[in-house]
């Protein structure tokens, strides 16, 4: 059992560590004014994209015996958690740009 919880912990870790750099590059990249509240949640929303993103690979993480395999994984984990935040931005981006277009003149 202690086997395969060290990969898992670390995977988890990796993941977190990688969503919430993604957000602060993400932040970084916008070059918008630095409000706390939306970078918080940004780092949150990417801590949460990467949990369940580890959720979904962690079984695979787990039984792979080959510690480069193992580094493989994982890169390609902090990879698909930037993709994802990546993804979440331009979403977040395009409603908010909407919601401005739509938005009714007096």
């Amino acid at each position: 059992m202690v086997e395969t919880f060290i990969p898992a912990v670390i995977a988890f870790v990796v993941g977190a560590i990688a969503g919430a750099g993604w957000a602060i590059l993400g932040w970084a990249k916008s070059g918008e004014a630095f409000e706390s509240k939306k970078f918080a949640l940004g780092i949150v929303t990417g801590v949460i994209a990467a949990v369940v993103l580890t959720l979904a690979n962690v079984a695979s993480i787990v039984n792979i015996q080959d510690p480069t395999q193992q580094l493989y994984a994982l890169i390609g984990l902090v990879l698909a958690i930037g993709g994802a935040d990546t993804l979440r931005t331009g979403i977040s981006g395009a409603i908010a740009n909407r919601a401005v277009e739509e938005k009714p003149t007096p």
